[in-house]
């Protein structure tokens, strides 16, 4: 038997993240995946081993519309918890709703609960520093030309002394730069600094649209007869002074919006974070631009200005979720708006960004995005548009959930190895959904006293934290250390979140 910690990526089960999957055929050498005591989220098929009509589907937010911090923001932010140390906050606030303008070097309130870093810089604690250069500010799009990429410390983010420049081979800048929030952080999962940025993919023009993209083409790729595409590309090191070559880990598709042969659609910005409350999980929540091009858009485009002898650099964003078990490999899902558009006349009617960081509170996951009434570009948001920022919430792990059909469905994972007394959900049933969890053995077959008969029916719950029983009991201690199965059943809308088995 082979034994693998849930940090192994087990390749992604795309039946079941779209539709009802057949029953896995026996392996004869199963992986058991050691869980502990951590959360594990269904952003994959890794969990759904064998599945009869249930998939995966994502959540979406709720918008509160809320007004939080409007005017001077650019686009590109990251909000932090105050830790008692950390003071180059821009903003601040003591609800999540309402903020107050800080001066950089101002120390939080007691009662602060999150701050503001306005820039296209990001900050990242890192834990292997020293305690003079404890946070970090990585910058990779610095310079009238983009091509500047640098590394900044500082032990409490009031000041900032620069430590490395040129952190990314000069090809990786090259064309125009990286322009966008760029992203980097220390890796926990496998002890490493993990970049996201920007990548310039240089496509060929059909011949019929060359001579409107040819100027743009030399001045970028130093050839004619290219347009190039946003992408995301991933680098990690061991030395924060100099990274490798980025690799392209998210790019356009053929599913993607393509109009007489030109892909019109971008990932704007690699806003990847790392889910810190489960196992193995990252998400990402990228801009979605859609360029405007006078061949497919029935608007007059004519009255717009170019930048130059550039073609027009004009379109909308909204804000899009992938996931991830190992930051490389993306699960889009049903592609999908995760942050929609708001109704026209609206302050986020146009153009939206996500700012950088998640915050837990009680059971709730709060983000926040900045919305413009105006395009991207060159009739954008640097033109008679005030900036706004704004706050979504979802509930703890809700970013995605195991689904079944309404008469009903099941899955059973691979085998297990946890720690703890108790099996606890995050789920919710609303009023008419049903479900029950069975405990088997290694080969499948159903532990006495945890049979699907033997468990007390979950219904009527919606709660982040469900303890599973059986004939109301839930001590599962007689099976720790030992490889399980576990088999959920699902009725008539039941949402499944994550799982976990913990302390009581």
């Amino acid at each position: 038997m082979r034994v693998r910690s849930a940090g192994t990526v087990a390749g992604f089960l795309a039946c079941a993240l779209f539709v009802a999957c057949a029953p896995a055929t026996d392996s004869p050498e199963p992986v058991t995946y050691d869980i502990g005591d951590r959360n594990q989220v269904f952003i994959d098929g890794r969990y759904l081993d064998s599945a009869s009509d249930v998939r995966i589907t994502v959540n979406q937010p709720v918008k509160t519309y809320e007004q939080c911090l409007a005017g001077d923001l650019r686009g590109y932010e990251t909000v932090l918890e105050p830790d008692g140390t950390f003071r180059g906050f821009h903003a601040l606030t003591k609800d999540g709703v309402r903020w107050r303008r800080v001066e950089p070097g101002d120390v939080p309130e007691p009662d602060d609960i999150l701050g503001l870093y306005n820039g296209q810089r990001v900050p990242f604690v890192d834990p292997l520093a020293e305690p003079a250069e404890r946070y970090k500010l990585f910058s990779a799009s610095e310079g009238k030309a983009f091509n500047e990429t640098v590394l900044r410390a500082s032990a409490d983010g009031a000041e900032w002394r620069e430590i490395h420049r040129g952190l990314f081979p000069e090809e990786a800048v090259y064309p125009r730069g990286m322009d966008s929030q760029n992203v980097a952080f220390h890796d926990t999962r496998i002890n490493r600094y993990a970049a996201y940025v920007r990548v310039n993919l240089a496509m060929p023009a059909p011949p019929h649209h060359q001579p409107y993209f040819d100027q743009l083409s030399l001045r970028n790729h130093g050839r004619k007869g290219y347009y190039f595409l946003r992408a995301i590309g991933r680098s990690v090191t061991d030395d924060l002074s100099k990274f490798p070559m980025p690799e392209v880990v998210l790019q356009p598709d053929e599913r993607d919006p393509r109009f007489d042969g030109v892909g019109v659609m971008d990932f704007y910005t690699p806003q990847v974070i790392p889910y810190t409350h489960a196992q193995d999980a990252y998400y990402l929540f990228t801009a979605r631009y859609l360029h405007y091009e006078d061949w497919f858009l029935r608007e007059d485009l004519s009255g717009y200005p170019l930048s130059g002898a550039e073609t027009l650099n004009t379109g909308t964003l909204d804000i899009g979720f992938a996931a991830s078990r190992d930051g490389v490999h993306w699960e889009r899902y049903q592609r999908r708006p995760w942050i929609p558009l708001g109704p026209e006349g609206s302050f986020d009617s146009k153009a939206m960004y996500s700012c950088r960081g998640l915050t837990l509170r009680g059971d709730e996951i709060w983000l926040y995005y900045i919305g413009y009434d105006k395009l991207h570009g060159d009739i954008g948001e640097r033109q008679g548009s005030t900036p706004v920022m704004s706050r979504v919430v979802i509930r703890k792990d809700g970013f995605t959930s195991v689904e079944a059909d309404y008469e009903g469905g099941e899955f059973t994972t691979p085998p297990l190895r946890f720690e703890g007394d108790r099996l606890s959900l995050n789920v919710d049933t609303s009023a008419l959904g049903l479900l029950r969890v069975e405990i088997q053995d290694e080969a499948g077959q159903p532990i006495p006293g945890f049979s699907l008969e033997d468990c007390d029916r979950i219904h009527t719950t919606n709660s982040t934290s469900k303890t599973v029983r059986w004939r109301e009991k839930a001590d599962v201690r007689p099976l720790t250390g030992q490889a399980v199965r576990l088999r959920f059943e699902l009725r008539h809308g039941v949402k499944l979140h994550a799982f976990r088995f913990t302390a009581s």
